[in-house]
């Protein structure tokens, strides 16, 4: 069964907490990605993360100046993370249960890091094409109404905000049918278990 470490993604984009929300928004933009690890402080110190949602609720829509305003202020600090070993399946129900996209992989130190679009890649017979495109246009629009509206409008945090809920949705519903085929494999691959009444009704669907 694949694990964590399998299928994490280890060119991470880190930044100190002491740094200027702005400093982190253009590292997001060189470095195309969605979410900052913060690194921590010392060995004993805990993983921080922030991610574009963070500096859409917290900054813009708040009119709060990303000059002056540090990373620290808005990150969310200790983050949820998995051990190497976690099966994908662990990180599945993680990510339902908390709502996320994404995890970083920790033993004693920063490895990588798991988002849903690393657990479906190895899956790629559970996407939704019909929603994936809905995202895509939801994702062109709120950038079209942003830069015409301006960040701070109502309309552009309305239009990010349904990108958001579609997001999830389309997270819970692929994670929904990750699940249900890891699951299958494993009924599979040690069919002994399906003896008792409890597999038997899970391995039977």
């Amino acid at each position: 069964m694949l694990r964590a470490i399998d299928v994490m993604n280890s060119d991470i984009a880190r930044i100190h907490e002491s740094a200027t929300v702005a400093k982190a928004v253009q590292l997001m933009k060189d470095r195309a990605c969605r979410s900052l690890i913060v690194d921590r402080q010392n060995e004993q110190d805990s993983y921080g993360i922030l991610t574009e949602t963070d500096v859409l609720y917290k900054v813009i829509a708040q009119a709060k100046d990303p000059e002056t305003l540090l990373v620290s202020d808005i990150m969310t600090k200790p983050c949820i993370i998995v051990s190497p070993s976690a099966t994908i399946e662990d990180v599945a129900h993680l990510f339902v249960k908390h709502r996320l996209l994404r995890v970083p992989v920790v033993q004693e130190k920063l490895l990588g890091m798991v988002s849903v679009a690393d657990l479906l890649r190895h899956y790629p017979a559970v996407s939704q094409p019909h929603l994936e495109e809905e995202l895509n246009q939801a994702r062109q629009y709120a950038n079209r109404i942003c830069a015409k509206q301006g960040a701070r409008s109502p309309a552009c945090i309305a239009a990010w905000k349904m990108l958001e809920t579609l997001q999830s949705e389309l997270t819970e519903q692929n994670i929904d049918q990750l699940l249900k085929r890891t699951f299958e494999e494993y009924c599979e691959e040690f069919p002994e278990d399906s003896n008792s009444e409890f597999y038997a009704n899970l391995c039977g669907g």
